[in-house]
C-alpha cells in the first residue's frame, strides 16, 4: 500500500511546490511591477495631456497654461463630488485622445471635452476643421457635441411638428446634438434652445 499512495503523492507535492515557487516568484516581482506600472500611467497622462493641451492651444490661439488653469479651476457654486466628476472624465477623454482626434481629423473635424458646471454635465464636440477661425457663436451652429448633462424634457403631449409639449421635467441623461440636422438633444427630441456657451 505504501507503493500507491507514493505514487499519488509525490506529483501532488511536486505540483503543489511549483505553485508555491511561482507564485513566490510573482510576489518579489511585485515591488518592481508596481513601481513600474505607475510610471508608466503616469508617463502616459503626462504625453496624452501635454498632447491635448498643446493641440487645443494651437486651435484657440491660447497658451497652455491658461487652458490648464480654466481646465482645472473649481468654480463657484460647484460641489467638490462634481468637480471630481468632471476632472476625472476629462482625464477619460484624454486618455482616449490620441486614437479619438486622429478619428476626427480623417472626417475633418477636430474633437474637444467641455463641461458644463451649471447643468451637472460633460460632453465631447466635433467641429469642422475649416470653422476654428469663427467665433464660438457662429462654430456652435457647426459642431456635433455628445453630451450627458441636465436639461428639461416636455413629457406633454406630441403635436403636430412631432415634438413633446409641456409640462417638463428635469433630467440627466445622455444626448447629441447636431444644429446641422436640426437635432436638439435627440433622441429626446427638443427643439433648438439658445443656451449658455459651455466652458473651454
Amino acid at each position: 500500500m505504501i507503493l500507491p499512495l507514493t505514487a499519488f503523492t509525490a506529483p501532488t507535492t511536486s505540483l503543489f511546490s511549483s505553485i508555491v515557487a511561482t507564485t513566490t516568484a510573482h510576489m518579489n516581482c511585485l515591488p518592481t511591477a508596481l513601481p513600474t506600472a505607475a510610471l508608466a500611467t503616469a508617463a502616459y497622462l503626462t504625453a496624452t495631456n501635454t498632447a491635448y493641451l498643446a493641440r487645443r492651444s494651437y486651435l484657440r490661439k491660447m497658451s497652455i497654461q491658461k487652458l490648464w488653469q480654466i481646465r482645472t479651476t473649481r468654480e463657484p457654486g460647484v460641489t467638490l463630488q462634481l468637480y471630481f466628476i468632471i476632472i476625472l472624465a476629462w482625464q477619460a477623454f484624454v486618455l482616449a485622445f490620441p486614437i479619438v482626434e486622429p478619428i476626427a481629423m480623417c472626417l475633418g473635424k477636430v474633437s474637444f471635452f467641455y463641461s458644463y458646471p451649471n447643468a451637472k454635465g460633460v460632453g465631447i464636440i466635433f467641429e469642422p476643421a475649416n470653422v476654428q477661425h469663427l467665433k464660438q457663436s457662429q462654430r456652435v451652429k457647426h459642431q456635433i457635441r455628445c453630451d450627458w448633462h441636465r436639461f428639461n424634457v416636455n413629457v406633454g403631449g406630441i403635436g403636430r411638428d412631432g415634438y413633446r409639449h409641456p409640462p417638463s421635467v428635469t433630467k440627466n441623461l445622455p444626448h447629441i446634438d447636431m444644429p446641422t440636422r436640426n437635432l436638439k438633444h435627440w433622441p429626446w427630441r427638443r427643439r433648438w434652445e439658445n443656451e449658455k456657451e459651455p466652458k473651454c
